[in-house]
């Protein structure tokens, strides 16, 4: 290294007292808003999917039923890990918040040893605090959701990259692999990166790192020792998918560790009667959550095809039927990924299972940072291209950001799979940062750089008003009320709600359910009935309602709607309420 290099700030490690300073802003940050989370109604009224992997890992830590066609349909490594700590400590959601905002704080220390190992200590410094003070990685953390593990992945696998192109110890290739295998169980789009780790040994000859003498260069290793590197990555993966695999052939005779929701995802995203690839449920899935929308398609490919078909026969059912429509438009496919790729760069956020806008009103921290897609992405992105210009390196750390929009832009446009590039957006914001700190002599590159960033944050501030977020979910927090005991909140928000949306049938629900609960049955009658006519398919509000109706003593009326929920849904509690229908006098 250079004299001149030695005196660059930017080459300088940060003093131990200044990391320990930013990780503990890390994880005060994440402590903070916790302790707001565990009081807030929404931490008691969970989306679809942690509804989901909550019941998964109870299956996992009870030994039980974790591998039914339920439970294979989705990822299976975080319905392992919060089976392992529902194990532990019992099923504590807040347990499984804490553990997730100690992760996200190595996540930052990821940042920085990424920094370090492309010589830039400052700039991992910078991108750790950045990412420290990310409102979407904040808000994931106090959520049952695969997405601070996935983002700790990515830099991870990142800084696993990074230092293997230094390497020269075949096992390290082993252990990478091995480490891609779990990533591909935390959530099967992380496959890509697993295809770019087989690629890695090829890619260190070529450039592993900037300004490579010549003689270090011949010095890297020959065709034989590449194509044996990657072989130990593919083995090191096959290692660590070999027990999902084993997993699947038990539970339904398939052999590939991926779970069965491919076809069905993509069925859901590329249909006819969903021209915009937006995120949709078919009329004959009863409801958002997973294993709803397992059910219901099974159901409707069994119907289709007069015989019953196993987990795998009913994805590649849907993936036909999704391929074929694909096949037969094109162009829409086409300007579906192109308006997804413009949400990609939004300011906007597109929720699904938490949403920040909702976060906000109950979490001061989330409340007092700024929403941080637009600055993350602007400084991020300029700051991938000015480092592209000087270390070839820049591949490694632009991956998970390209797979990131990839899976966006073929998928859907949420903000989850966006969140996934944050780590290195970050990391990238913290070079770009460095470089305009320590830039002033370098020519044209930091005005460049800086002109960059201000063009993309404009462009993805215009488009955030060009895709608005969709509206607010009120009926989750009268919910989350209704579960927390406060019951005289909850009627009052879903009151002001209901006259505001009348068409608002969970909020119809939960008036509904708050008259029972006060024996009003003829207002439970009357708001049960507005919500099944305007959710004919909510078997809940259906079963709900045969009870009200039966605490009347309409038995007719309740046997009829206790028929029609169970039409929709076959579980215990509608069988018993026939059954206690039958039985009233």
């Amino acid at each position: 290294m250079r004299a001149a290099e030695l005196k660059d700030s930017s080459f300088a490690r940060p003093m131990p007292v200044i990391v320990f300073a930013v990780l503990a802003l890390v994880l005060a940050l994440r402590l903070a808003h916790l302790s707001s989370e565990l009081r807030s109604p929404l931490s008691f009224q969970p989306g679809p999917d942690e509804d989901y992997y909550q019941r998964f890992g109870a299956a996992v830590a009870a030994g039980q039923g974790a591998d039914t066609p339920e439970f294979t349909f989705m990822d299976p490594g975080y319905g392992y890990l919060l089976g392992a700590a529902f194990k532990a400590v019992g099923v504590n959601a807040a347990a499984i918040y804490l553990l997730q905002a100690l992760l996200d704080t190595a996540t930052a220390f990821g940042i920085l040893a990424a920094g370090r190992l492309l010589g830039r200590p400052r700039a991992g410094l910078l991108g750790a605090l950045l990412y420290g003070v990310t409102s979407t990685a904040i808000m994931f953390c106090a959520s049952l959701l695969k997405e601070t593990c996935v983002a700790s992945f990515v830099i991870w696998w990142m800084v696993g990259a990074l230092a293997l192109l230094r390497s020269e110890r075949p096992l390290a290739w082993l252990g990478f692999g091995a480490l891609c295998g779990i990533g591909i169980a935390l959530r099967s789009t992380l496959l890509l990166l697993g295809v770019a780790a087989l690629a890695l040994p090829a890619f260190k000859r070529w450039g592993g790192g900037a300004g490579a003498a010549d003689g270090a260069r011949a010095a890297l290793p020959a065709f034989p020792h590449r194509l044996r590197d990657s072989a130990l990555v593919f083995a090191g993966m096959a290692a660590a998918l070999a027990p999902w695999s084993v997993r699947n052939h038990r539970a339904d005779g398939g052999f590939s560790p991926l779970p069965h929701n491919g076809g069905i995802v993509l069925h859901q995203i590329y249909n006819a009667q969903n021209p915009q690839s937006a995120i949709w449920i078919p009329p004959f899935v009863n409801y958002s959550n997973p294993s709803e929308i397992w059910r219901g398609y099974a159901a409707e490919a069994q119907r289709i095809a007069g015989r019953p078909l196993s987990p795998t026969e009913v994805d590649r059912y849907w993936k036909d039927q999704a391929l074929g429509f694909m096949w037969q438009h094109p162009g829409t496919v086409v300007e579906d990924v192109l308006r997804k790729s413009l949400v990609f760069l939004a300011a906007t956020e597109v929720p699904n299972n938490r949403s920040s806008m909702e976060e906000r009103l109950f979490s001061p921290v989330l409340s007092a940072l700024p929403v941080s897609m637009a600055w993350l992405l602007a400084m991020g992105l300029a700051g991938t291209a000015w480092f592209a210009i000087q270390d070839r390196r820049w591949l490694v750390v632009a991956a998970p950001i390209a797979i990131a929009w990839l899976t966006m832009a073929v998928f859907w446009a949420e903000d989850r799979f966006r969140f996934h590039a944050a780590p290195a957006l970050a990391l990238m914001s913290g070079v770009w940062l460095d470089g305009l700190i320590g830039g002033v002599r370098r020519g044209w590159q930091a005005p460049a750089a800086g002109l960059l960033a201000a063009a993309i944050a404009a462009a993805s501030l215009y488009l955030g008003t060009r895709f608005p977020p969709p509206p607010m979910r009120w009926d989750h927090i009268v919910w989350g009320y209704i579960k927390m005991g406060n019951a005289a909140q909850a009627r009052a928000l879903a009151e002001r709600v209901s006259r505001d949306q009348p068409d608002n049938a969970p909020i119809a629900e939960a008036l509904g359910y708050l008259a029972a609960a006060q024996g009003r049955y003829q207002d439970a009658v009357r708001e049960y009935r507005r919500a099944v006519d305007l959710r004919p398919r909510s078997y809940l509000a259906r079963y709900n309602l045969a009870k009200a109706y039966l605490a009347l003593g309409l038995r007719a009326q309740a046997a009829e709607e206790a028929k029609a929920a169970a039409s929709l849904d076959s579980s215990d509690e509608i069988r018993s309420l026939e059954a206690q229908i039958e039985a009233a006098p």
